[in-house]
């Protein structure tokens, strides 16, 4: 049906282009035959009233002269008419719409005439007058484009009845003929086609005409057969990928647990020694009653402490299936930078959640921690010396990158900034490699941004690096700022 389709509209198209020439035409010659006969009449009537005025001016005066220009106008209905000096409209030419470039054609005595299409439509007509000497005036003819507007529009409408009674008579033959010579054979076949589309490849086509159509079905035929064979292998090869893909996170994950793990002994040395000093005090006696109760109460507050550091890195290091859900995203930030301050500390970095408003957006929790994690640790080893890392939130509307696509749209963006030494712009291409690392060997596998890579362009989104050697290093995450669903 398509071929008839396409058929049908070629044929209407044609119609309608040299229906809607033809017309268009008609109605600029009309137009300008009404365009000439009424600056042909206005022009004689304004010659008229110009000479009856010079006459009355130099016999009966001016105020005669301006009475029988006002009687002209009051009895004119179809023009409206007035007299208007020439020297006046150079002051003020919106008096009469008369450009002052035109002037001097109507002061060396020539007829003048302009249309204005704005509003109705008007034509304006000037005819000279020298009622006195040395003080050229004119006669201003206003005529409405109103009735010439009406005709043009019902020509129009005349010929776009015509047009459509011949795109019927011409659609409904032409259907005809493509339902009885294309549509029947080639139905099963689109139909077919459309199933392919959907993934459904059961059901072999008929291919019994000895045809081109007939030859396209058994083809069809046998792409299906293909495509069964390559759907079923796809599915495996999807199974296993997505698998590699959850153990590859996992064990990144589990890489940045043993990087946590030095600075989580050291950040439990601290309560461990408070808890033992005080849990000799207690056995020794040297507490009193009293002292022994502020002792134990310092024992649970310290094991608590040490619990929520564990319970934290655990947390980090089990794996979770992925579960989207609206939420606060600075939550998040902040409990990373929590879990990571042990290994700030020990690089000698501040950690910092820049202050701003709440930022929700539809991710998974733990993904996105995991995110921050690679991306914050990444700028806690490239900071040398005493230096920075932190993280904010702001929004921006922008085009996605070439490799991303899609539309310009408003973004939320994640920004982790350092103060490290920053990358070079040959690198800056590169980091997104899977195992490729800049770091020394046995320090990092280059796995850890190209996961941070990958679960962003999960979420829809992704990565901008902006660095400058030897100034630090901002990677800004984008999140596609959706509109959350509120429940009833």
């Amino acid at each position: 049906m398509r071929l008839t389709r396409k058929f049908v509209f070629m044929l209407v198209l044609g119609i309608m282009v040299v229906l809607s020439a033809s017309a268009a035409v008609r109605v600029e010659r009309e137009v300008d035959f009404f365009d000439r006969d009424a600056r042909h009449d206005a022009t004689l009537v304004g010659a008229v009233i110009a000479r009856a005025m010079e006459h009355v001016w130099r016999t009966e005066g001016e105020q005669q002269a301006l009475s029988l220009m006002h009687d002209v106008a009051q009895r004119s209905r179809h023009w409206g008419i007035r007299f208007v000096w020439l020297d006046a409209l150079a002051s003020d030419d919106k008096r009469a719409a008369l450009p002052l470039s035109d002037l001097t054609l109507v002061r060396s005595g020539r007829v003048w005439s302009r249309r204005v299409e704005e509003g109705e439509g008007v034509t304006y007509t000037f005819v000279p007058a020298r009622v006195t000497p040395g003080r050229m005036g004119a006669i201003e003819i206003r005529e409405s484009l109103r009735d010439e507007r009406r005709y043009i529009r019902d020509t129009w409408e005349n010929t776009i009845l015509a047009t459509l009674g011949l795109i019927l008579l011409c659609g409904l033959l032409a259907s005809l003929i493509g339902v009885v010579f294309v549509g029947r054979p080639t139905r099963a076949l689109v139909g077919k086609v459309r199933r392919i589309g959907s993934g459904d490849l059961s059901g072999p086509l008929p291919a019994s005409q000895n045809d081109e159509l007939g030859e396209i079905a058994a083809e069809v035929n046998a792409m299906c057969d293909r495509l069964n064979e390559a759907h079923m292998k796809l599915e495996k090869e999807t199974e296993e990928r997505v698998a590699a893909e959850q153990q590859l996170r996992h064990a990144d994950r589990l890489m940045t647990v043993g990087k946590l793990a030095s600075g989580m002994a050291h950040e439990l040395g601290t309560p461990l020694n408070v808890v033992s000093g005080r849990a000799q005090m207690i056995v020794s006696g040297e507490s009193n009653l009293s002292e022994a109760r502020e002792d134990a109460r310092i024992i649970v507050d310290q094991t608590k402490r040490m619990t929520k550091l564990m319970r934290e890195l655990l947390d980090f290091a089990r794996p979770r299936p992925a579960q989207r859900a609206w939420l606060d995203l600075r939550p998040v930030a902040q409990e990373t930078l929590t879990l990571l301050s042990a290994l700030a500390r020990a690089h000698d970095t501040e950690l910092r959640l820049r202050d701003g408003p709440s930022a929700r957006a539809n991710v998974d929790p733990a993904q996105l921690q995991q995110v921050l994690t690679n991306l914050v640790v990444n700028a806690i080893h490239a900071v040398e010396g005493h230096g920075e890392v932190s993280i904010g939130f702001r929004t921006a509307a922008q085009k996605p990158p070439a490799d991303h696509g899609g539309p310009f749209g408003q973004w939320l963006v994640i920004e982790v900034s350092d103060t490290g030494r920053g990358m070079d712009a040959a690198i800056v291409p590169r980091i997104f490699e899977p195992f490729f690392t800049t770091k020394d060997v046995g320090e990092g596998t280059g796995l850890g941004l190209s996961v941070t890579h990958g679960i962003v362009r999960e979420h829809g989104g992704f990565i901008t690096v902006h660095s400058v050697l030897g100034q630090g290093t901002t990677f800004a995450v984008h999140l596609p700022l959706e509109v959350e669903e509120k429940s009833a």
